[in-house]
């Protein structure tokens, strides 16, 4: 594919604004009294979605820092009182964050300053990635998708299939939104620990997960995950926060291959 010299220009316009929006951000985090990462940490924080808050490894992973330093993190912002600690309701052995008083104040007073300035952008940045990216061709009996197993189930035809070896966290059984768990499928555990969801990895763990699959337990389960995709759709639920970079979305382009 030969990029015409427009596309060029669309793309380092896109690339220039982004890095201006996160020079304006920080700046913007500083006036409020904040570092930029203690801004991304109360947005994390906020934005996890589940009523009992992230743990310090659903930080880790937003963030894409190393858990370590993700406890460094909370540890500062704790002690300026912006987060809080607390146990899980359900399961003792977690300890989730949520924001204070202070912290909610100062992310929404920072959340409001960034939406009004996206709409500015979004009136101004090119859309420089329209019809840019090569697209992959069309497969008649592609019927896989997924999911992460924190949505509900939507209405629809398609049978649910979690497909990580480990149960999500915080997630009661009678509550899960899939009919079935198939862990031998998955990234094997060294796998999974060396990948570490770093997406700069991404590439090499398909290429080694692809390599489990085509062996041993996770052959078996795949290709029984095989059959039951060629008889109907099949939606494969994963935990992970990052789907795009995730075994399920691995296992997913294989089985609309097959």
């Amino acid at each position: 594919m030969v990029l015409p010299d427009a596309a060029y220009t669309r793309l380092l316009a896109l690339r220039t604004g982004l890095r201006r929006f996160e020079h304006w951000s920080a700046g913007q985090a500083r006036a409020a009294g904040l570092t930029p990462m203690q801004h991304q940490l109360l947005l994390a924080v906020r934005g996890h979605g589940g009523e009992r808050g992230p743990t310090v490894g659903d930080v880790a992973d937003s963030l894409l820092i190393r858990h370590h330093s993700a406890v460094g993190l909370v540890d500062r912002a704790a002690d300026a009182g912006l987060i809080t600690r607390v146990r899980d309701p359900e399961d003792h052995r977690l300890v989730r964050l949520r924001l204070t008083a202070r912290g909610a104040r100062r992310l929404e007073a920072l959340s409001t300053l960034h939406l009004e300035e996206l709409s500015r952008l979004a009136a101004e940045l090119p859309r420089a990635w329209e019809d840019l990216a090569p697209r992959p061709p069309d497969r008649p009996g592609s019927q896989v998708t997924v999911a992460r197993a924190y949505d509900p189930a939507p209405d629809g035809p398609g049978g649910r299939i979690l497909v990580d070896r480990l149960w999500p966290r915080g997630l009661a059984r009678q509550d899960a939104p899939f009919e079935s768990w198939t862990r031998d499928v998955a990234p094997s555990t060294s796998l999974r620990k060396w990948y570490g969801h770093v997406p700069e990895r991404f590439a090499e763990f398909a290429d080694r997960y692809r390599d489990e699959l085509a062996t041993g337990p996770a052959r078996a389960a795949f290709e029984r995950l095989a059959r039951r995709a060629a008889s109907g759709p099949l939606v494969l639920v994963t935990a992970t926060r990052d789907v795009d970079h995730s075994g399920a979305a691995v296992l997913c382009d294989l089985l609309n291959r097959s």
